[in-house]
């Protein structure tokens, strides 16, 4: 009796001792399991990134597939992800599995042999196996966690994200943003395409009678953390951090010389001698096309489909009863003033048909001033109606729209240090490509 007590001690011992050590093995193991867990998520919410960053290029001809699971796989080996099936940094890994992001529902692996015009994001699934302590005493030699990720685009600015873009800060050394970064006042407010402002976001005035009276279609309206009161004329507007930008332009590429300069078939080059020059369709006397010299009349006339670009203050003067369209772009070193004179009815509307504005050249760029000034216009515009199609950039200034009639873009779009439109309607329709390739917004969804 006692040899077969002794025998059931020893198995309860053993099973005491299995039993310990599985529990040993689930602290331990466990532990590491979690750290490890937490190193699979860091390799796949920064593959998801790296993914998305690199889609974004690839779908404005920088680079492929190839590209994108290289940049996913070499982030997430950096993470500590190990290499399985290739070799480091390159465009295979096994334990790294990613899909193209075009919707919750719809997902391609990648590669799909082509790159989805469509995708907005990269999904990005790590697995990451690890040498287990205790567990391989059970037969547990090689332990695995996973994690995924997904991270979509928001365009960088030049493509079209926002409509509207005031890059205005409270943090600033270029004076005030006041009580808001961008203003629009009317009675019928229409964006199509973002809203962005870095302080302030005002939208007042508008009819109530209306319903509603004020839409804003495929976009956000965002406004940054430092805002004052806000009226968003219940377009659920929310805060978002502020978006600090590089300059899409600069003035020497408008120079003679200059890439922009080049690239026009028919430019201007103006350096009035006083405080700055005027251009009026109707003005007697044209510049001399492509040279850049003194000029000694204060009075040029405007040239339809041409580049000019103005050392100084320059002024666009719509004489009377002007409807003929004016497709230009306008480079000056200092400020820009749009002003449009009376116009006739054309279509009985009881509405002024004024001359219409297109972009000429440089990305579909119609005005840029570099001036340093958040309290004055660097650009202007005033006239019954004002329409107009592309980019207009100021990116340390404050552009300034009023008109008693319509404020009307059917593909264009501002960017400034402020913005303040101010018209009876105001309607804005954001056109994807305008002025060069901006660095993408990316954002982890899940």
């Amino acid at each position: 009796m006692a040899r077969g007590r002794s025998g059931q001690t020893l198995v309860l011992v053993a099973l005491m001792l299995t039993a310990l050590i599985g529990l040993a093995a689930l602290a331990i193991d466990g532990n590491n399991a979690y750290a490890q867990r937490r190193r699979a998520q860091n390799a796949a919410d920064a593959g998801a990134l790296a993914g998305t960053r690199a889609l974004w290029f690839a779908q404005h001809g920088a680079g492929g597939e190839s590209a994108i699971l290289q940049a996913i796989h070499q982030i997430a080996e950096a993470q500590g992800i190990p290499d399985a099936g290739g070799q480091p940094g390159d465009a295979v890994n096994a334990n790294v599995q990613a899909f193209y992001y075009i919707s919750d529902t719809v997902q391609i692996p990648i590669p799909a042999g082509a790159v989805p015009p469509n995708a907005r994001g990269v999904r990005v699934v790590v697995q990451n196996p690890f040498r287990s302590f205790l567990a391989a005493v059970v037969g547990h030699t090689v332990l695995r966690v996973s994690a995924q990720a997904t991270a979509i685009y928001y365009p960088g600015w030049s493509s079209g994200e926002y409509a509207l873009t005031a890059l205005c800060k409270n943090e600033n050394t270029n004076g005030p943003c006041y009580q808001n970064g961008l203003n629009l006042t009317g009675s019928d407010i229409y964006v199509q395409g973002g809203i962005h402002s870095n302080s302030g976001l005002n939208l007042s005035n508008a009819d109530p009678s209306k319903a509603p009276h004020v839409v804003l279609e495929n976009g956000v309206c965002e406004y940054g953390g430092e805002a004052y009161q806000l009226n968003d004329a219940g377009l659920s507007c929310v805060g978002a951090p502020p978006i600090t930008m590089e300059w899409l332009y600069s003035i020497p590429e408008f120079q003679p010389g200059g890439s922009h300069w080049n690239a026009a078939d028919q430019k201007f080059c103006l350096q009035p001698s006083n405080q700055g020059v005027t251009l009026s369709p109707t003005a007697p006397y044209t510049p001399t096309a492509g040279m850049c010299g003194p000029n000694t009349l204060s009075t040029y006339r405007l040239v339809n489909e041409a580049l000019y670009y103005v050392q100084g203050d320059v002024t666009l003067n719509i004489p009377d009863g002007w409807t003929a369209p004016i497709t230009i772009t306008v480079a000056a070193t200092g400020r820009i003033t749009l002003k449009q004179q009376k116009c006739p009815d054309l279509d009985g509307d009881n509405q002024p048909d004024c001359a219409k504005l297109y972009a000429y050249t440089a990305k579909n760029l119609l005005f840029f001033s570099p001036v340093k000034d958040a309290t004055n216009p660097v650009i202007q515009a005033s006239a019954p109606n004002i329409y107009w199609n592309g980019l207009i950039y100021a990116p340390v200034g404050l552009v300034r729209m009023s008109s008693a009639g319509n404020i009307v873009t059917d593909a264009g779009a501002i960017l400034a240090w402020r913005i303040d439109l101010s018209g009876s309607k105001i309607s804005i329709v954001a056109q994807q490509d305008l002025g060069p390739i901006g660095r993408p917004r990316m954002k982890l969804i899940r």
